[in-house]
């Protein structure tokens, strides 16, 4: 069982409730809105504060990710110490363990004990030499969305997609094939990978980004030729996830590449494919079975270098009750969001209190981290760039991959 092996004496001493409510004497958690009623969180967290005598004060931040990491890169550079624990998406742990900024956990959550206990990539997303550098609170993971009243049977490889989309299309010429994110944002950077594992590439090759490969000019390719074989429209190239949810909600399309949370969207009353949908691991090239892989996803949690001592020793206890396998199964339920813990997915109370979450199990498992590199907040916009101009027919997929290879290489003083 994973769990972190902490004394709170300190911490308790300082943290007694009848104290004034002062920062001080109590664990500081940011992070971002979870949505829905807060009652649930807010029972978990005095839990906490009953059993451990720690006060936590929380702090919401704007759902927004960029203004999340620019905010935290602002303070934590700064030299902050006025918050203990903070969210991170799964792309800055890299970047914020190199720089200096997060407390090295693997004491408390030793590299084995995560990869013996989550699911997929999960652990080797907050892994950096090594060592552990956040915890998985929740996890994403790219899945293919499919009308069931059209395509009883999930495809398994690209040809099966292909083959269904032409049936469907040619019993019902106005419906739309597969829809994706092809915006030039990294949504686009997500799909991409997908397709590039999907045809055998990889993220990373030493110390580069695998991208200058026949897989990976594979994957880029076949993007490309979906809008021009008509398999996706051609609004693809500018969509996002709720462009792409939206226009799959309304019944105008066969398939869709999204994250799990448009399940539920598309489950409301009066959602025209209501009870028309089923969700499935992402298509590959392979022929023998093995499913595609989706892009993991997913916030984890942190604590703050410049945390005091007795304030982390109650940041790690916190964290270890947030990430427990009880607190996986509160969000899961209450949020619906995606436990990080295998075994999660096998405890009866996920499967009878949300069985469309227990049923991702499979999904989760084939889930893979972009490239986890201190400099991907860099390198993605040269991704998102080269590959938007590959898909929108810009530049070749050859051309614009050996580009950005060589300026990403450039970027992490990487060489061929």
């Amino acid at each position: 069982m994973l769990t972190a092996g902490v004394s709170l004496a300190a911490a308790a001493a300082g943290g007694c409730r009848s104290r004034p409510p002062d920062r001080e004497n109590a664990v500081v958690f940011k992070h971002q809105p979870l949505w829905g009623d807060p009652a649930p969180f807010r029972d978990m967290l005095a839990s906490f504060e009953r059993t451990s005598g720690v006060r936590v004060v929380t702090e919401v931040l704007p759902n927004a990710p960029d203004v999340m990491h620019q905010y935290f890169l602002t303070s934590l550079e700064g030299g902050t110490a006025d918050f203990d624990i903070l969210v991170m998406d799964v792309i800055w742990v890299a970047e914020f363990a190199r720089a200096g900024w997060i407390a090295d956990l693997s004491s408390a959550f030793p590299p084995e004990m995560l990869r013996r206990d989550l699911v997929g990539g999960a652990a080797e997303s907050v892994l950096v030499g090594g060592r552990t550098y956040a915890v998985p609170w929740y996890m994403d993971v790219g899945l293919l969305y499919r009308r069931t009243d059209l395509v009883p049977e999930a495809p398994q490889t690209y040809q099966e997609l292909e083959a269904a989309i032409t049936s469907a299309q040619r019993a019902r010429p106005e419906l739309q094939g597969l829809l994706w994110q092809g915006k030039q944002s990294e949504g686009l950077v997500c799909n991409a990978y997908e397709a590039i594992w999907g045809h055998g590439g990889e993220s990373l090759a030493a110390d580069r980004l695998a991208l200058d490969t026949e897989p990976a000019r594979r994957g880029i390719s076949y993007l490309r030729s979906l809008v021009e074989r008509g398999l996706s429209p051609r609004q693809v190239l500018s969509a996002s996830e709720e462009e792409s949810r939206r226009a799959f909600q309304s019944g105008r399309a066969v398939f869709m590449r999204n994250w799990p949370y448009a399940w539920a969207e598309s489950q409301h009353p009066s959602s025209p494919v209501r009870g028309k949908i089923a969700v499935s691991t992402l298509p590959s090239t392979s022929q023998s079975g093995e499913p595609g892989a989706g892009t993991l996803g997913g916030w984890q949690l942190a604590i703050n270098e410049r945390s005091p001592p007795a304030r982390r020793e109650a940041a790690l206890a916190l964290i270890a009750r947030l990430t427990s396998l009880d607190a996986n199964i509160e969000m899961a339920v209450h949020y619906a969001r995606n436990p990080p813990r295998a075994a999660a997915y096998e405890d009866a109370r996920l499967k009878e209190r949300a069985p469309y979450i227990a049923s991702l199990l499979p999904m989760v498992r084939q889930a893979r981290p972009r490239p986890v590199t201190p400099y991907y907040a860099m390198v993605t916009d040269v991704l998102q760039s080269e590959i938007s101009a590959a898909v929108s027919g810009l530049r070749s997929p050859e051309k614009a991959l050996a580009r950005a290879q060589k300026l990403a290489d450039h970027l992490m003083g990487a060489h061929g």
